[in-house]
């Protein structure tokens, strides 16, 4: 008897999060009377959604977690999105948004402002390569969170700034190329990848704090003589091997502070395997 009892309270603490997950956030924007639930289709195992007209808001991690959902449909309505919101679902591979939403839209089923400058939201089931428009010139933080699957990311020359966990869990990223005109990588923006060699453009200005802590980095190539700034731990647990800079550099790089922590500081000719941007 207590173990039914425990069984039933189990099953009823869970409806709530089950609704708040179906329903896409209700919020005091959207009358209560008047909203009707998103629509849902399934097939064998994968599940689509469509959001209802009429709700503007989709909070804070409102999908997070539905391992099933493949796509997700955003109406008109919708006029904001919080974050986190479709964290780990690991099979969705497309966000679409009707075409008469001001304030977003879809590319290759990616989530874009309307302008499509600014990448908002890349589903975590995409695989393979991933290419930003040429057009794009703003990622979003966390962007690219938990995209477990992707391996390649390919960059527009557009974008100056790789913001904070941007690529944080993207656990089979292989390669991203750095365009020329880049100046910032955010903090934990490499977290988690497998990325084991960064050629950085002339233009960076600083790496944020822990930028690439937990990834397979083992060689950094630069074409600058003068060190630019670093935050805390940048490369901190992993085992970068090599710092490849000019050989006009070299002493000011191992007498730096932070970039002298490089097990290994060589002259760039010595290893010239990459054309840099």
């Amino acid at each position: 008897m207590k173990k039914l009892i425990y069984i039933l309270v189990a099953m009823a603490s869970a409806l709530p999060q089950l609704t708040y997950a179906q329903m896409a956030g209700t919020t005091s924007s959207v009358q209560p009377q008047s909203e009707q639930p998103s629509h849902i289709s399934t097939s064998d195992s994968t599940i689509s959604e469509l959001i209802s007209d009429g709700q503007t808001v989709i909070p804070d991690s409102a999908y997070y977690k539905s391992t099933e959902l493949t796509s997700i449909t955003i109406p008109a309505s919708v006029d904001s999105i919080g974050v986190n919101v479709f964290d780990h679902c690991f099979k969705l591979t497309t966000i679409e948004v009707h075409p008469d939403n001001p304030h977003f839209t879809s590319i290759d089923g990616a989530l874009y402002t309307k302008d499509t400058k600014t990448l908002l939201i890349c589903p975590p089931g995409k695989k393979g390569e991933f290419r930003l428009p040429q057009q794009t010139t703003t990622i979003a933080p966390y962007a690219f969170r938990t995209c477990k699957k992707l391996t390649s990311i390919v960059l527009p020359k557009g974008i100056t700034e790789i913001p904070e966990g941007a690529f944080a869990g993207c656990w089979g990223l292989e390669k991203v190329n750095l365009p020329h005109g880049l100046k910032r990588i955010g903090k934990r923006a490499f977290d988690g990848t497998i990325v084991q060699k960064m050629n950085m453009p002339t233009t960076m200005e600083y790496i944020d704090d822990r930028a690439f802590v937990n990834t397979s980095l083992v060689e950094v190539n630069l074409r600058v003589t003068e060190p630019f700034e670093l935050g805390e731990d940048v490369f901190s647990e992993i085992h970068v091997t090599r710092l490849n800079v000019p050989a006009a550099g070299l002493q000011k790089f191992k007498n730096h502070p932070k970039w002298g922590k490089f097990g290994r500081i060589t002259p760039t000719h010595s290893y010239w395997t990459v054309d840099l941007p």
